[in-house]
């Protein structure tokens, strides 16, 4: 009877202590990575003017996966911006934004653009990205590029701007994504140059750029130019020093310099500019960004782009033998 009555208590003891055991795994560098990326195509004319010929083919989708990288953040810019869904809802099975959408299932989050490259966008957008959150739960955020907008040179030579929405359009942006019923973060873009009045591409933004951070929940912080990479630690105290306390920041990792000269390819007439990330400085970039996602001063990694996957630049096998070597490895978060 004895033995009968404690293996009895022991098999229903058993399923309680196996509930009792904590359910969530230690964060891991591969759950705080992002894949910045636009539709196919985006950047051709950037590559051709490099000498990379024949454009990029990869989607987004299939760059999260050939890094393996479980998040996304989708950028469009005016030649590839999917038609407003309300234009599209009463003739197509799917809409070209539910298209995208339902690409993205595959993964665990994405953040949407509302405000897409060179500043376009803004609140007329937004409606749809409010729709598409409420039927597709891995969209758990905004995505604010190029915030600085309408950038010139003004007489004196130095450049000037402004914020791509206003102090009422972020609170009415606010307001929108309320409706969707559960939290949505906004992320913007920020370069390393506007962090530092003395650089030689630092915008004079009016109103002031950092009246706007209080805005935002994640700022990606991105560093134009690859030669200024030697700043990256000055600059991410820079924006340490200036962001609101609970606004979490991002770090951008660019697998191409967009304006960087590569000295081979200067001799051919047709080269322009534009060339990969050196891969001395994406060691550097990459050893700084995993060393802070462990301190916890940067909350995320956002890499730079799906169009530098299968051109040949070889900051992108690079970038992917990096994300197998350190993906596994944990925050303690």
């Amino acid at each position: 009877m004895r033995p009968t009555l404690a293996l009895l208590l022991t098999l229903l003891c058993a399923p309680l202590a196996t509930y009792a055991q904590p359910t969530s795994k230690p964060a891991t560098v591969r759950d705080h990575l992002w894949l910045f990326a636009c539709p196919p195509g985006g950047d051709a004319e950037y590559l051709e003017n490099a000498g990379y010929r024949g454009g990029s083919r990869m989607t987004p989708v299939e760059g999260a996966h050939w890094l393996d990288i479980p998040n996304l953040v989708f950028v469009t810019q005016d030649h590839t911006r999917p038609s407003l869904r309300w234009t599209e809802i009463k003739w197509k099975a799917k809409t070209t934004m539910d298209q995208w959408a339902i690409s993205f299932e595959s993964l665990k989050k994405v953040s949407w653009s509302a405000v897409g490259s060179s500043g376009s966008g803004g609140l007329k957008t937004l409606p749809d990205i409010v729709s598409m959150a409420k039927t597709y739960p891995h969209v758990t955020s905004v995505y604010l590029d190029d915030f600085v907008k309408d950038r010139h040179r003004r007489p004196d030579k130095a450049f000037a701007g402004r914020p791509a929405m206003s102090e009422e359009e972020l609170k009415s942006m606010r307001a929108q994504l309320a409706k969707v019923g559960r939290p949505m973060e906004v992320w913007t873009t920020l370069y390393a140059y506007d962090l530092d009045p003395q650089h030689p591409d630092y915008t004079h933004c009016e109103p002031p750029l950092v009246d706007s951070l209080k805005h935002f929940d994640v700022i990606v912080l991105w560093t134009w130019k690859s030669d200024d990479l030697k700043d990256l630690e000055k600059n991410l105290a820079r924006l340490e020093a200036v962001k609101p306390k609970d606004t979490k920041i991002a770090l951008g990792l660019y697998l191409w310099d967009y304006t960087g000269v590569d000295e081979q390819k200067k001799a051919d007439p047709t080269y322009r500019f534009g060339k990969p990330t050196p891969l001395d400085l994406m060691e550097l970039q990459c050893g700084l960004g995993l060393k802070w996602l462990k301190e916890g001063r940067v909350r995320d990694l956002v890499i730079l782009g799906n169009t530098h996957l299968d051109i040949g630049a070889p900051s992108a096998p690079w970038m992917r033998q990096w994300i197998k070597q350190h993906g596994a490895e944990k925050l303690g978060r």
